[in-house]
């Protein structure tokens, strides 16, 4: 299996390959790039979960972060991800996932069905800004692998 997380509120999923690209496929200059991702970040909803994709390709919570949306929500590792404001998670519907996360801004009201040994649960979370020190180390991340002759001690 491979580790995914979003931050978002898993907006990061649908909006960081796009933005940043994969190793040796960033299309931008690193200083764009950082400039980017800096005001990308700032502005992005988070809820606060880590997931990861088991066998038949269910989003399997892994990691709830600490006071976050998702915590407060009640989020629990290992609820399986059915769908977020009448949008199914499902890899034959990312199209309508990307357009209800385009919605999401910090303050959002968002409702999150999840199944939770077997049952069906409601969560509720109203979703945050992505925390500074997230940002910091996204960003730190992706520099290092797209564009490590970048210098980012003074930026």
């Amino acid at each position: 299996m491979r580790k995914v997380f979003a931050l978002l509120v898993m907006v990061l999923l649908l909006a960081m390959p796009a933005m940043a690209g994969e190793k040796g496929k960033c299309a931008g200059s690193g200083e764009d790039c950082l400039t980017k991702m800096k005001a990308k970040y700032s502005e992005m909803a988070w809820l606060g979960i880590g997931y990861d994709t088991d066998e038949k390709g269910h989003w399997v919570v892994d990691k709830v972060y600490d006071n976050s949306p998702a915590q407060n929500a009640g989020f629990q590792k290992g609820d399986i991800l059915l769908a977020v404001n009448d949008v199914k998670y499902s890899k034959d519907n990312k199209q309508e996932l990307k357009a209800v996360y385009a919605t999401f801004e910090p303050g959002t009201k968002t409702t999150y069905w999840v199944k939770r040994e077997g049952e069906k649960v409601k969560l509720e979370a109203t979703l945050a800004s992505v925390p500074e020190d997230l940002q910091k180390l996204w960003i730190a991340e992706h520099m290092e692998h797209s564009h490590p002759d970048f210098q980012m001690a003074s930026k």
